[in-house]
């Protein structure tokens, strides 16, 4: 079945025709041949029953008066017959009366005789059985063997003739075959070189142009019909293609003015935040410069105090008071943590309770030094040293020096304060006008953040983190300080900055999870689905704009993300954020 269907139209056409006419000659051959063989043994059986019956009739006489002679002579009349091999006259007993044979050389063979007309093929041979009548009565019977030698070669040569008839009407089948099987192909294969011309060049103004009124004629008609309509279609989208190819431009050009809109909004209200900040962060760097400013002014006024004396304070010691002297240096020094005032207040009854137990004078005000420098527990080495006539001497200068100190690891960690709240102030204003997707740790970003806010954060917010180790996530950091920024700033307006924030990240499966919950007035039920819609908003007017919480959406959206919030009236609200950890931007 493969090999025919991978035949060609013309060829499939004549293998049909071919088919078809053969077995049609095949059957009709077929039928024809028997019933010419049956009419060729019917007729020989006619001719040979009819010789049978007229030697029968004049071996009636010599049969019924016993005259053999006679009716060997009528018997020797089968010569002249040529398919006749043998005869034999039976008497009514059933002997032989006469008997003849065209070959000497062949014995005959005895035969039963039967009383009835009777004939049958045995062999090379028809046997024909005629009963012998005289007088109304049967007096013998007649046995002719005729040979089918002559039978046979006459069917031999009708099979050849026949064949060599079939083979004539196989070849002039072949050729009308191949003659009509045009009439079906030509006008196949035209359509088939049409279609193939339209595809390689898309151009459907070719058509069929023989005109036909049979099926063929249908088909090329409903083929042009179809080809004017697709031609027509075609310059229809053309056109329409054209305008759809303006409208794209124009499309395009709007997409980017809304990009450009939206990247501007975000940045509008970045700084909007960024301006709400403003005292908190002014307050947050002038707190560190007053504490740099103080202790310059220490540095040069224990300066003043101590240069031009510490030269004569040395000469007037002795080697025990200098290391004794060194020593509170080293223990003035190791002291770094800060006291509240009840641990002061509670160290300096200590310690001159101590003191005074070891009848030591102005025990209050050497309690207070000590505990100012730092020095507020083990001051057994020490006890001996404010006995002495320079004690109050040594422990001044000491306090004074250490105090150089002090105000130096002032300088120090205000500049560190300063300085991290400039980076994060810079990190947080800077605006990516690269426009793609970089590693970056969430953490930090969120840490950034909560340094700007922490103004607010550090007089009444406690700040739980749970943070844990998460690998870089390829984002846009900037924007998504912007969503921790929104989301941070509407927990503290919700709690009135008053309350507690839980900021917990880590990894689940193939995504970040980000959750910042607050302990708010919560958002009721009936608003919650509609607080990412732009310009919506529950707050004051001049409060807020309604598109925080848009924006954070988008840019969620832009991260291929989602982001979730659940809230109860009372108790506070959840927003969570998951980011892919392969993140790739969304066309």
């Amino acid at each position: 079945m493969t090999f025919f269907e991978n035949l060609s139209i013309k060829n499939k056409l004549i293998l049909i025709i071919l088919s078809v006419t053969l077995a049609a000659t095949i059957i009709g051959f077929t039928i024809i041949t028997i019933s010419d063989i049956k009419n060729f043994k019917k007729d020989m059986v006619i001719n040979t029953t009819i010789n049978a019956r007229l030697l029968g009739e004049y071996c009636a006489v010599p049969l019924d008066v016993g005259w053999d002679q006679l009716a060997y002579e009528v018997l020797t009349k089968l010569e002249a017959i040529e398919i006749v091999t043998s005869g034999i006259v039976f008497d009514s007993s059933g002997q032989v009366f006469a008997a003849y044979s065209k070959k000497e050389q062949t014995s005959l063979i005895a035969q039963t005789p039967v009383e009835h007309e009777k004939h049958e093929f045995r062999g090379r041979f028809l046997h024909v059985y005629q009963p012998i009548i005289h007088e109304g009565r049967q007096v013998g019977t007649i046995y002719i063997q005729a040979s089918t030698h002559f039978l046979n070669k006459k069917i031999h040569q009708y099979f050849f003739t026949m064949f060599i008839i079939f083979c004539c009407t196989i070849g002039f089948a072949a050729a009308l075959a191949y003659k009509f099987q045009s009439l079906f192909s030509i006008p196949i294969l035209t359509l088939a070189e049409v279609t193939k011309k339209i595809t390689q060049k898309d151009d459907y103004s070719h058509r069929v142009g023989e005109t036909r009124n049979d099926e063929i004629g249908i088909l090329y008609s409903g083929f042009n019909e179809m080809l004017a309509k697709i031609e027509t279609r075609q310059d229809e989208r053309d056109k329409a293609n054209s305008k759809l190819k303006l409208r794209t431009k124009e499309l395009s050009k709007a997409l980017e003015n809304l990009k450009a809109t939206q990247n501007q909004l975000i940045q509008s209200e970045k700084m909007a935040a960024l301006g709400q900040l403003i005292a908190g962060v002014a307050h947050e760097i002038n707190t560190p410069l007053g504490a740099i400013r103080s202790s310059v002014g220490n540095i040069s006024k224990a300066m003043g105090q101590v240069l031009e004396k510490l030269p004569r304070f040395f000469d007037s010691i002795n080697t025990s008071e200098k290391k004794k002297f060194f020593h509170l240096l080293e223990r003035a020094s190791e002291k770094s943590n800060t006291l509240s005032s009840r641990e002061e207040r509670k160290y300096k009854r200590d310690l001159t309770h101590t003191l005074h137990k070891n009848k030591i004078l102005n025990s209050e005000s050497i309690a207070d030094t000590l505990v100012d420098m730092g020095i507020y527990d083990n001051i057994e080495s020490f006890i001996d040293i404010f006995s002495t006539p320079n004690g109050q001497v040594i422990l001044k200068t000491a306090y004074v020096l250490s105090g150089l100190q002090r105000s130096a690891l002032n300088i120090q960690t205000a500049v560190d304060r300063a300085s991290k709240v400039v980076f994060a102030l810079k990190t947080y204003s800077r605006f990516d006008q690269t426009g793609k997707m970089t590693q970056a740790d969430i953490i930090e970003g969120i840490e950034t953040v909560l340094t700007l806010y922490h103004n607010q954060l550090k007089h009444g917010v406690e700040v739980i983190r749970n943070f844990e180790n998460i690998p870089p996530v390829f984002c846009y950091p900037d924007e998504l300080n912007q969503v921790w920024t929104n989301i941070l700033h509407n927990a503290l307006q919700a709690m009135e900055n008053k309350g507690k924030i839980t900021i917990s990240v880590k990894r689940t499966n193939a995504h970040v999870m980000v959750a910042i919950s607050d302990t708010g007035k919560g958002i009721p039920q009936n608003i919650i689905n509609k607080i990412f819609e732009p310009f919506f908003t529950t707050k004051a007017r001049g409060e807020g704009s309604g598109l925080g919480l848009d924006i954070v959406k988008k840019i969620i959206d832009k991260h291929n993300g989602k982001i979730t919030v659940q809230s109860a009236v009372g108790k506070g609200s959840t927003f969570t954020a998951f980011l892919p950890l392969n993140a790739t931007k969304r066309s």
